[in-house]
């Protein structure tokens, strides 16, 4: 919201009742209302708002939980948004609504969203999916236009454990698929380019990736990372397509072996595999072209940034 505050918007910000008090430098420079989004408390929320961004998901708890914080939230939202004055609605979806496994040499928005295995992806991805159906329903419903962000892997101060960087065993850490191309965005850049989609006219309709570039693999990422917060642990390479094998492999016995196929973790359930580690290249330049977004911090400086905030 810092970056909307930046581009001399009024700003009004939506907080759940139960968050934390004041903290953030921003706060004295915006309109804070406190409402839960699966309670009928929308409708001061939305007097008089132009254009809603949407960065609202539920990560913890179980899948029903997940899906009920996502997607029912996003639901009764577009219900309060209905007869309001707001024309716009920017929805921050995310990178793991797409099929990977049906990408070719480059992800980018032609890529399929998943359908055909979505409910052997992970809850996150799932309510993901869902969410922009919710919303995409409701923009043709109602007339608003809508922009949907999909950020791949949102990292920075405080947020450097991306699940690309690979797999905790101990004193070791798997890097799979070393050499693969991390579709990263710096926090920073993530917030520039949602102020762009909510201003930019040419934007309406669209949907765009959110990704710095693909120039960083997921072995130096991992280095960079261990090496400051994780010193001691060792960081071991593992080839994409052995673990996919192995993926594959522990799924074809569990559905022998369990008449539901069992419950394996999420690393062996191969769609899920390959939404996390596939070796991909990864394109933004629709977010570029039409919405006018640069990404202003390039990965050098956010790592500067993120590891001097690091604990030692």
């Amino acid at each position: 919201m810092g970056a909307l505050v930046d581009r001399d918007c009024e700003v009004r910000v939506l907080v759940r009742p139960a968050a934390p008090g004041p903290g953030l430098p921003w706060e004295r420079s915006v309109d804070v209302v406190h409402a839960d989004l699966l309670s009928d408390e929308l409708g001061e929320a939305l007097d008089g708002v132009d254009v809603v961004v949407h960065l609202a998901a539920r990560r913890e708890g179980d899948d029903q939980q997940r899906f009920t914080g996502t997607v029912r939230a996003t639901e009764r939202l577009v219900e309060a948004m209905a007869g309001t004055g707001v024309r716009r609605l920017v929805l921050s979806s995310s990178y793991s609504v797409y099929d990977w496994s049906a990408a070719t040499a480059v992800l980018d928005e032609r890529t399929p969203i998943e359908r055909a295995r979505l409910y052997e992806r992970d809850g996150y991805a799932i309510a993901k999916v869902w969410q922009e159906r919710v919303v995409r329903s409701a923009a043709e419903r109602s007339g608003f236009e809508l922009v949907v962000l999909r950020p791949g892997f949102i990292w920075g101060p405080g947020r450097m454990d991306i699940s690309a960087a690979g797999v905790p065993l101990g004193p070791l850490h798997l890097v799979i698929a070393p050499r693969a191309r991390l579709p990263l965005t710096y926090v920073d850049n993530c917030a520039d380019c949602v102020v762009a989609a909510a201003l930019e006219p040419a934007g309406a309709g669209g949907a765009f990736n959110v990704v710095d570039g693909d120039d960083v693999v997921a072995w130096r990422y991992a280095r960079e990372w261990l090496s400051r917060e994780r010193p001691g642990v060792r960081p071991v390479p593992v080839p994409y397509l052995a673990g996919l094998a192995l993926a594959r492999l522990a799924s074809a016995i569990a559905r022998r072996a369990f008449s539901h196929g069992g419950r394996l973790p999420g690393l062996l359930v191969p769609p899920r595999y390959e939404a996390r580690f596939r070796p991909l290249r990864h394109s933004a330049e629709a977010a570029r072209e039409t919405l006018g977004w640069t990404p202003r911090v390039p990965f050098e400086e956010g790592l500067r940034r993120s590891l001097a905030q690091a604990p030692v």
